[in-house]
């Protein structure tokens, strides 16, 4: 990894990105492009989570005659007043404008998908312009995501300027991700002495005056790729961003401004587009520019969410888009990452170093962080894993093929399928290769054939050989307790579990380790991943 000789000044103050509101709703401006050159100055230092998201409240007309409320909108917490309209065709579309001049208001449009955003102050005369052949949406609030707490769980690892290390790159990855790119939909990204190249960018929402004032959540994001240097580096250096600010300084935006960016970016040639933005509400035009982007060969990533909730945002929830959630520096999930169904992999999402405006630095929290780290992992992989260049579809079947397990054995609510290893997608062909690692140690609810619980742990084969006679050590309280794993395959699994035989006493806690080892003289190749600890205070039936 080349040596950046920037000269970070490392300190350490806690902030929160509050911005200005958005004016009331108006027809939107014209879409302002700018270039970025990275800057010279040298950075400082900052601790920021991800900014809570902003409560919408509907637009407040004084001329909005007396009309039936907007019960629609205000169930689903939706904006009031708008809606958007999806037509069969350009000539369907232009009728409808022609005859609803005098009842709505124009407030954006997306040619691409025939689309059309109107605002109304009388819902019975916007109703009686529907033909019924319209696809008909409500807009929602989009935002950063909600930091919930704000806290991790004790004993949550933070990252640091350890990224690198943690997704297995040993060796200069300067060139990587050259020549991929990657649109970011966010609040706009700043450019940074951190970054080694300009950056495009298209404001769908007007900027501050300041540029160095303006909402740091982006310029964060888009350093998870593009970082260079020891202290925030990145892990696709040499991608292309594309900065789509969508969102304003208070983190706010919606969902036409959502499928708006989204349409724009896979005309603007994208191939990934990163999402570190989400909803509560399932925007059908959203899912039409999904459609979009996936027809044209695009990958969408885009974070789950930091409210603690068994639901993921949108639109990491919609199909055909990857959700990731957020992991510690120990691969443990972190319990403001949402979790569900839909959550495809988890990445880094604590206490990461990462760049901020004004050429300062930055420690991160949050969800919006590890979308980014997955959207440049992917982008590496298509310009390295292959001889030649990989399509986005390509490079996320391989990515998904050398995860690291990690929770339950296979595909599970809080991780997805795992964690992203750059390094092993690289070795995936180098034989010789021997690692046996403890992918999780987790505790298991009391049963009735175990009163006070169980210790499972999970074995994963991340080498390139087969595995004989893998000894599994789990030592208790009362004992050590060995197990052998007769053949564990290349990136296999094998889950050993044992039982907790006592309960503590008084305020003691039991404190369980696991670890593995190779026989036949074999030599692990990272003995880092082969050992695991835990402090449980057991709850009987």
């Amino acid at each position: 990894m080349r040596r950046d000789h920037l000269n970070l000044i490392v300190g350490f103050v806690l902030a929160a990105i509050f911005g200005y509101w958005l004016a009331g709703t108006a027809a939107p401006k014209k879409a302002v492009r700018q270039n970025l050159s990275a800057g010279n100055e040298k950075p400082e230092w900052k601790t920021i989570k991800d900014e809570p998201a902003v409560k919408f409240r509907g637009e407040e007309r004084e001329d909005r005659p007396k009309s039936r409320r907007d019960d629609d909108a205000i169930k689903e917490g939706a904006l009031e007043g708008q809606r958007s309209l999806v037509f069969a065709d350009r000539e369907a579309m232009e009728a409808f404008l022609k005859k609803s001049a005098n009842k709505v208001k124009l407030l954006g449009r997306i040619d691409a998908l025939h689309a059309l955003r109107v605002g109304f102050s009388n819902l019975d005369d916007f109703e009686s312009l529907l033909s019924g052949k319209e696809e008909l949406s409500l807009i929602f609030p989009v935002a950063i995501p909600d930091p919930g707490d704000g806290t991790a769980q004790p004993g949550a690892v933070a990252l640091g300027d350890g990224l690198l290390d943690w997704l297995g790159i040993t060796e200069d990855h300067t060139a990587w991700g050259k020549g991929v790119k990657i649109a970011i939909l966010d609040t706009g990204v700043a450019a940074h002495a951190a970054f080694g190249t300009s950056i495009s960018g298209v404001n769908l929402v007007s900027p501050p005056s300041d540029i160095a004032q303006q909402n740091g959540h982006g310029t964060a994001v888009a350093s998870m790729i593009i970082g260079r240097g020891n202290q925030t580096p990145g892990v696709a250096p040499s991608a292309e961003i594309f900065s789509y600010r969508i969102a304003d300084d208070a983190g706010r935006s919606d969902s036409f401004l959502l499928a708006e960016g989204i349409i724009a970016a896979i005309d603007g040639g994208a191939q990934l587009i990163n999402i570190s933005l989400g909803s509560q509400g399932d925007s059908a035009l959203v899912r039409n520019a999904i459609a979009y982007a996936r027809k044209a060969g695009a990958v969408i990533v885009a974070a789950t969410g930091n409210n603690g909730l068994n639901r993921i945002s949108y639109p990491a929830a919609n199909e055909g888009v990857i959700a990731v959630g957020a992991v510690d520096a120990e691969g443990n999930h972190l319990d403001f990452s949402n979790t569900g169904q839909q959550i495809s992999v988890s990445a880094p999402g604590f206490g990461i170093n990462a760049a901020f405006p004004g050429n300062k630095a930055a420690s991160v929290s949050g969800t919006s962080f590890s979308s980014p780290i997955f959207t440049g992992v992917v982008a590496a992989i298509m310009t390295q894993a292959g001889p030649s260049r990989l399509s986005p579809d390509q490079a996320v079947n391989l990515a998904y093929a050398y995860l690291n397990d990690g929770g339950a054995a296979g595909k599970d609510v809080s991780l997805g399928r795992g964690t992203p290893d750059i390094g092993r997608v690289l070795n995936r062909n180098r034989r010789g290769i021997y690692d046996a690692a403890i992918a999780s140690q987790r505790v298991l609810p009391p049963s009735s054939n175990s009163p006070y619980g169980q210790i499972e742990v999970l074995v994963q084969n991340r080498g390139t050989e087969p595995l004989i006679n893998t000894n599994v050590q789990v030592s208790t309280p009362t004992g050590v307790i060995n197990s052998n794993i007769t053949q564990l395959p290349p990136n296999q699994v094998q889950t050993v579990r044992v039982p907790i035989s006592r309960a503590p006493q008084g305020n003691i806690t039991l404190r369980f380790e696991s670890s593995v080892s190779l026989s036949g003289g074999f030599i692990d190749t990272k003995k880092s991943n082969n050992r695991q600890a835990q402090v449980y205070a057991p709850i009987t039936r």
